[in-house]
């Protein structure tokens, strides 16, 4: 049955099931975005919630999404379709645990009428326990927001990704933290453990321990970190990350003090693994700067000079010369802007005072008429402003 399915992902997830939906019938081609803004629209009265997954089910020939919100379920607002792709999506949720709103579990188990399965009946096969079991559900639920806040701090977000997006930490920062916070959580169960472990987790690495769990849901959060360490963990070897060391190399669009944190990140790592000595890490540096990267005429000669006395900047006194270099370029292109624009503005005004004098031309003879010898002065004299007007561009063009 879908509440099954829907408690059973729930207990892999370490998410609360009051907390849970499990959308049903979505079609195979529905794209993210369009998925995203059904949700929306259909459960925004609800508060803010998260997809946890996706699953295609065979039997279905669908797609079942399981939906944590951030709290419990308002029995008042919460859709039993969510219009979409294909038709309305189902949507599972747990009932309340009262006798009138069990005679509805019909509606959330969604037993197939054709097996004659009536809801009255599975009501009364349970009804004799039913006050039993709300009552140590009630007990359950006033002790586990204490527990849940038990030595809790919710650990940063991990997504897989090579370049961490905003908000996001790389994983060795992530699993340092993770690491202590496992630590501190001794006390609290497995399962609450491993909840607040899929909570800092996004992306590709989520997926991959909802697979895990998927397999073996007996899988312990301890488990789920060593796979997620031996599958985003730093396992090159002291010859790789030597040889990434030596061929690094500035690329295009790459800002040279960009290139210069780049290269740094493999310099440490390279004497992490003591595949570089610390003493030679500047001189490396050094000949990284001078020949897999595009510098300025002024810096290289001054890394050349220092190379050639012996001495090899340390890191921040490369970094400092590269932005000190960074400074004089932008300073240097924002002066041959403004050259550029007086030597257009002189230009232009030569050619106005070109055309001006070749509009005094009339009739032989007639009204406005300038001596043949007057118009040739004009002209010279034109020439002449002309001249002037382009003289601090050749000077330039010369210099």
């Amino acid at each position: 049955m879908a509440v099954t399915m829907l408690q059973d992902w729930c207990r892999w997830m370490g998410v609360n099931v009051r907390r849970g939906l499990l959308i049903l019938g979505i079609p195979e081609d529905c794209d993210d975005a369009e998925f995203q803004e059904s949700l929306e629209a259909a459960l925004r009265p609800m508060g803010h919630f998260t997809v946890l997954g996706k699953v295609f089910r065979e039997e279905d020939n669908a797609t079942a999404a399981l939906v944590e919100l951030d709290r419990e379920v308002n029995y008042a607002l919460v859709p039993r379709e969510i219009p979409g792709t294909g038709g309305p999506w189902n949507v599972v949720f747990v009932p309340r645990c009262s006798g009138e709103e069990f005679l509805g579990l019909g509606r959330v188990f969604h037993f197939p009428e054709q097996e004659g399965q009536m809801v009255e009946s599975v009501a009364g096969a349970l009804g004799v326990g039913l006050r039993r079991v709300c009552w140590l559900r009630s007990i359950g639920q006033a002790v586990q927001p204490w527990v849940e806040t038990l030595r809790y701090q919710s650990l940063g977000v991990f997504s897989g990704r090579d370049q961490p997006a905003p908000g996001e930490e790389s994983f060795e920062v992530w699993l340092d933290h993770t690491i202590d916070m496992l630590h501190v959580w001794q006390g609290v169960s497995e399962r609450e453990r491993r909840r607040r472990l899929l909570e800092g987790l996004r992306g590709t690495a989520l997926q991959l321990v909802h697979a895990l769990l998927a397999e073996n849901p007996a899988r312990t959060a301890q488990d789920c970190l060593a796979a997620l360490v031996q599958v985003f963990g730093d396992n090159e070897s002291q010859a790789t990350i030597r040889v990434k060391c030596l061929t690094a190399q500035q690329q295009s669009g790459e800002r040279l003090s960009a290139f210069v944190l780049r290269l740094e990140v493999l310099l440490q790592k390279a004497m992490e693994k003591e595949a570089l000595a610390r003493a030679s890490a500047d001189r490396v540096r050094l000949r990284q700067m001078l020949t897999r990267a595009h510098l300025t005429e002024p810096l290289d000669e001054a890394l050349r000079k220092l190379r050639m006395a012996g001495r090899s900047p340390s890191f921040l006194e490369m970094l400092g010369l590269v932005r000190e270099s960074e400074a004089w370029e932008a300073s240097l292109a924002r002066s041959v802007r403004a050259q550029t624009q007086e030597g257009a503005g002189a230009r232009a005004g030569a050619q106005a005072v070109a055309r001006a004098s070749t509009k005094v031309e009339a009739v032989p003879g007639g009204p406005g008429r300038e001596p043949e010898g007057l118009l040739q002065a004009g002209g010279q004299e034109a020439e002449e402003l002309l001249q002037e007007g382009l003289k601090p561009v050749l000077e330039e063009c010369d210099n």
